[in-house]
């Protein structure tokens, strides 16, 4: 072989060298920084706040290829489906071919989010290694997986639990899953004291099966205390039940709020007053069912402290009561003698049956009365309170009833000292209403030593019946009875005496001359 020749050769083996070379350099190339997602854990669960891990990785789609280094990477998270991501961005720093970062953020699932795959997007910045001064932005999305199973919620609340009483709450729950649930029960828990299940902090009550999508409304009666506040109390209801392949489950908590209605309450107005001392009155007045909710069975109570006065019947009753209804109730009081005539401070409460049917006592009402001076039971007058001397005469009374009430078999009996006598001394009167007026009739005598024109006290006192059935007898009364010459002779019966006696005298005298 000669040397030109062979430096032929070398040349040529030294060219394709290069060649190929300068191939091999073309297929080793890194391609653009790409970005992969990896979820171990991806089932989330509904109606929770849980930890999403998700692994974010610099890889080439082909498994022997390589790709650019990402730099001062940073990835955010991004809300999807509902999904709410409550932790904000990461920094990952530098990630080469094959680098894999882990990004832990905490969501929160709603609890009506539809079952099956979600993907949440991932919002990645990064620089690249030729040109750091430009920020490169790209979205990958990860996958996660919502459990097909039965999910809660509660629909509706209606309370009518009063502050101080009792009432039912009504909770209406919904199956906003996609699996049904067997032989679910909802247990109640309530967060504070003033607000109880009957007398416990917990109840449950059976809801039975929901399919998807079924609604159950059950009820629990609530307590609150006379100290709650007309606000929200909170409550945690938990659903216990069976899934479709027997196995037991229970919801996440539920809270709700139980609202009171404002304690039950009543008013008093319209009070009127015939409460006199010494007499049996009345008190009268309206009671208004002033609250939210009907009553039933109401019963107005009188209480007082004072000894002189005494209710007949403590307790009226005004039977069911609609709210911003009223009713007019009326108290027969006696009043005694002892008793001192003003103003008065009676109580006055209502009882009565909640919805429920528990019994409640409404607060004490002030009840201001007045009670009237003494007076006396009946009114007596002479119709002409005169009489002749020496003479039985008629004598006309008019008794009027003073009391508020009608009294019956009233005997009016006379008491008479000289010169006044009577063989008829008594008068009776069937009824006598309150003011009425009438008149008894009896026959008097007027002695003959009766001075002309003076005035003598007749008296007269009254036993009678009240309403009530007692028996009674009045005070004394006076009545003036004046002295009248008899109008047929027209001389003074004390003259005609005197004229009687001087003409005796003569007559002694003629009768003592005569015998001498």
């Amino acid at each position: 072989m000669s040397h030109r020749f062979s430096a032929a050769v070398l040349a040529t083996i030294l060219c394709l060298s290069a060649i190929g070379a300068g191939f091999a350099g073309v297929a080793a190339a890194d391609e653009p920084v790409r970005f992969e997602t990896d979820v171990s854990e991806p089932v989330v669960t509904p109606g929770t706040t849980q930890q999403l891990t998700i692994e974010l990785t610099n890889d080439a789609e082909e498994y022997d290829d390589t790709v650019e280094p990402a730099i001062d990477v940073v990835a955010t998270v991004q809300d999807a489906s509902g999904i709410e991501v409550l932790s904000g961005s990461r920094e990952l720093g530098r990630m080469s071919d094959g680098t894999t970062r882990s990004i832990t953020v905490q969501v929160d699932v709603p609890a009506d989010i539809a079952g099956g795959t979600h993907r949440v997007p991932i919002r990645v910045e990064y620089r690249d290694r030729d040109d750091r001064d430009e920020v490169v932005a790209t979205t990958v999305y990860a996958t996660v997986r919502v459990q097909e199973r039965a999910r809660f919620q509660v629909e509706s609340v209606d309370s009518a639990a009063p502050v101080g009483g009792s009432g039912p709450v009504e909770v209406t729950v919904r199956n906003v899953g996609s699996k049904a649930a067997t032989n679910a029960v909802l247990a109640f828990q309530s967060g504070n004291s003033d607000l109880t299940f009957g007398r416990s902090a917990s109840a449950r009550r059976f809801l039975g099966t929901l399919g998807p999508n079924e609604t159950r409304t059950v009820t629990v009666d609530a307590s609150l205390t006379e100290t709650a506040e007309t606000r929200e109390y909170a409550v945690d209801a938990t659903v216990e039940y069976e899934t479709p392949d027997g196995a037991s489950a229970a919801s996440r908590a539920l809270s709700f709020g139980v609202t009171p209605i404002p304690e039950q309450t009543f008013a008093v107005d319209g009070l009127e007053s015939t409460l006199r001392v010494g007499e049996e009155g009345q008190l009268v007045g309206t009671v208004t069912n002033t609250g939210e909710q009907p009553v039933t069975n109401a019963v107005v109570l009188f209480e007082t402290s004072n000894p002189n006065v005494s209710p007949l019947e403590t307790e009226v009753a005004v039977g069911s009561l609609a709210p911003g209804e009223s009713a007019q109730f009326v108290f027969d009081v006696e009043v005694s003698d002892a008793a001192e005539p003003g103003p008065r401070q009676f109580t006055l409460q209502v009882r009565y049956r909640d919805p429920e049917g528990t019994q409640q006592t409404g607060d004490p009402i002030d009840a201001p009365a007045s009670v009237a001076e003494p007076r006396d039971e009946f009114a007596v007058s002479a119709v002409n309170g005169t009489l002749t001397v020496g003479e039985t005469g008629r004598l006309e009374l008019q008794v009027t009833n003073n009391r508020n009430e009608t009294v019956s078999d009233v005997s009016a009996k006379l008491f008479l000292d000289g010169p006044l006598s009577s063989d008829d001394d008594e008068g009776f009167i069937t009824e006598l209403e309150p003011g009425e007026t009438v008149t008894v009739l009896f026959d008097v005598s007027m002695a003959g030593s009766a001075t002309t024109g003076k005035k003598y006290p007749l008296k007269v006192d009254f036993q009678y019946e009240t309403a009530d059935g007692d028996t009674l007898i009045s005070d004394t009364y006076q009545v003036p009875v004046t002295a009248q010459v008899s109008s047929g002779t027209g001389i003074p019966f004390q003259l005609f005496a005197g004229i009687t006696g001087v003409l005796a005298v003569l007559a002694g005298g003629a009768f003592i001359v005569r015998r001498r």
